[in-house]
């Protein structure tokens, strides 16, 4: 375990884990804050981090709470050739999709890009409220199992990729200019991403269940 950091009294309590790797039964120590344990065997790092670094999860997921719905309210995309110009927004692009008669392909993108990403990030908000405020709230166990179960789902990171890839395709065929949803979208995406990466899940769990009691 490299020694970043010296063990603060935030640290969570010492218990076992199993590696997700190798099976594993390992005793995680105390860490600090830029602390890991890692899998004797194979490496895999086991936890990182503490509760302290588990409550900043809280303003990001604030922020990426605040940017999800400006990114839905502006223009995403706007194209213009031959003097005809059009403006596009999130919703819209499923909808366009829908009346395309591509009905599931338009679920899947609404479901995906939009419904999903405002789930994780409430729950992350209310699990990592309940860290911040030192109390066990009703339905933090599900929260916390709905982000480590759903997370791997999330799209958001592959559809900012697929936009962009798109942009260079058609750039040469038409004036293309990213409206300030896109740029919402990405504040979002990067939040989002910060949140999670603080929520680590044995320092989450272990911290729930000592909340509960």
């Amino acid at each position: 375990m490299p020694d970043n950091s010296q063990t603060t009294a935030a640290s969570f309590a010492g218990g076992t884990v199993a590696c997700v790797e190798c099976d594993l039964l390992v005793t995680v120590p105390s860490l600090g804050m830029r602390q890991r344990s890692l899998c004797p065997r194979c490496g895999e790092v086991l936890s990182h981090g503490n509760v302290q670094r588990a409550r900043l999860a809280l303003p990001y997921s604030i922020c990426a709470a605040l940017l999800l719905p400006l990114s839905l309210l502006f223009p995403f995309l706007s194209f213009a050739r031959s003097g005809v110009s059009n403006e596009i927004n999130l919703i819209q692009s499923a909808w366009a999709l829908y009346l395309d008669g591509s009905v599931v392909l338009s679920g899947i993108v609404f479901t995906f890009i939009i419904i999903l990403p405002a789930c994780v990030v409430a729950a992350v908000l209310w699990v990592a409220l309940s860290l911040n405020l030192n109390r066990y709230l009703q339905g933090v166990h599900t929260a916390a199992r709905f982000i480590y179960t759903v997370t791997a789902w999330s799209m958001v990171e592959v559809f900012i990729i697929a936009v962009l890839v798109s942009l260079i395709k058609i750039a040469h065929m038409a004036s293309v200019e990213i409206g300030p949803s896109l740029w919402s979208y990405v504040a979002f995406a990067l939040f989002t991403v910060a949140a999670l990466a603080k929520l680590d899940k044995y320092v989450v769990w272990n911290r729930i269940e000592a909340l509960q009691r």
